[in-house]
């Protein structure tokens, strides 16, 4: 009995672990821990900033086609005011346009789709671009004259906007200008924008013909849409139906077009 209560006080030696063995493998599994715990919030970390970084790319992608597909269907037509007036330039840039805390401009572009003319509005559409309280808005209007006192529409493009401004090519001197003071259209724009905590960004806008020619009628431009649509479609059928040699009927047709287009 005694033979075997020694051999049984050994093997039970043999199968414990020391103070030292547990206090080691402790310090082991606690810096596992601590380790795994570090790769996750890195892991984490760095998802949460590739996404951030990819959501502030396809806003400023999406930002840059909006400005493209303006200024690249801008047109030469002048806006008129609420007294008849028409304004001096195609184009106006200036420092704190439109209530802007930083640069402001402002067109006319064309391309506005209205498959049909089934809105009461023409293909034609007022454009401007601001910065408020750090914010970059678009601005636009349903009728390119404001005959009707109306307040502009505004989109929100971007947010924490710390500079926003514009540089202008001169075709006929070949330089680039700070201030567009003249009643002609540039060559192409460069926008200049610094978001907060971010590299400066340029982006070239070349403008194609320096605009489209847009013919204003005196004492239908800015009526409705709707009635514009109507004349066009009239001028068409009347421009149709005469044949290329009717003098009138092309004569209908041409005096219809530019109500059906620009008739807001």
């Amino acid at each position: 009995m005694i033979g075997m209560r020694s051999r049984s006080a050994n093997v039970y030696r043999q199968r414990a672990f020391t103070l030292v063995e547990v206090l080691v493998a402790l310090a082991v599994m606690a810096f596992i821990i601590g380790a795994t715990h570090q790769i996750f919030e890195v892991s984490t970390r760095t998802k949460d900033m590739s996404e951030e970084t990819l959501d502030r790319l396809s806003r400023l992608q999406t930002v840059f086609r909006v400005m493209e597909q303006d200024f690249s269907q801008i047109s030469k037509r002048k806006v008129r005011n609420e007294a008849g007036d028409f304004q001096e330039k195609y184009l106006l840039h200036e420092r704190f346009l439109f209530d802007s805390e930083l640069d402001g401009i402002a067109f006319i572009r064309n391309g506005w789709s209205n498959p049909g003319y089934l809105l009461p509005r023409s293909e034609l559409q007022a454009v401007a671009y601001r910065v408020q309280e750090g914010r970059l808005e678009r601005l636009y209007r349903l009728y390119v004259d404001q005959l009707d006192g109306s307040e502009p529409r505004v989109q929100v493009l971007l947010h924490d906007v710390e500079d926003f401004s514009f540089e202008f090519f001169d075709g006929e001197a070949q330089k680039w200008q700070a201030q567009w003071q003249q009643e002609k259209l540039p060559k192409a724009v460069a926008v200049n924008l610094i978001l907060k905590e971010d590299d400066p960004i340029r982006r070239l806008f070349l403008l194609a013909g320096q605009g489209a020619d847009i013919p204003v009628q005196q004492g239908g431009a800015s009526g409705n849409g709707q009635g514009g649509a109507q004349g066009g479609q009239g001028g068409s059928q009347g421009g149709s139906q005469g044949g290329n040699n009717n003098q009138g009927g092309n004569n209908q047709g041409n005096n219809g077009s530019p109500g059906g287009s620009y008739g807001s």
